[in-house]
């Protein structure tokens, strides 16, 4: 009687082990591209905080009233009252500055996906 000798994998060990592997890179994938999109939205936030501060600061400096139009000093306020350089939202989206007192004073065009000042 001769004996075989099994050396190797069979068909179906390969195809469950790819299938494992697969299943694992799915789930690592999906779970970065949840991270990177909360990562985004709170650098947004963080962004929308600080133009806030920088509207402040700009409105007790300047003796600003309430109900006045942004808009028109919205360079003095990111040259001179915000760090660094215009912040930008890092999904595209644009900030646009409102109403002295009105609050939120800046928003998102993003603010659907959650890129919002909270209150």
């Amino acid at each position: 009687m001769i004996k075989k000798s099994s050396i190797g994998f069979t068909l179906v060990e390969i195809m469950i082990t790819l299938f494992i592997i697969s299943l694992l890179i799915g789930i690592a994938i999906y779970g970065y591209a949840k991270s990177n999109t909360t990562a985004r939205r709170t650098i947004c936030i963080a962004n929308l905080k600080e133009i806030d501060s920088a509207i402040d600061q700009w409105v007790l400096e300047n003796h600003i009233s309430i109900g006045t139009s942004i808009s028109d000093s919205e360079e003095e306020i990111y040259n001179d009252y915000v760090k660094g350089s215009r912040p930008k939202c890092p999904t595209g989206g644009q900030y646009v500055l409102g109403t002295v007192g009105i609050k939120p004073q800046v928003t998102c065009s993003r603010e659907g996906e959650g890129h919002t000042l909270s209150l």
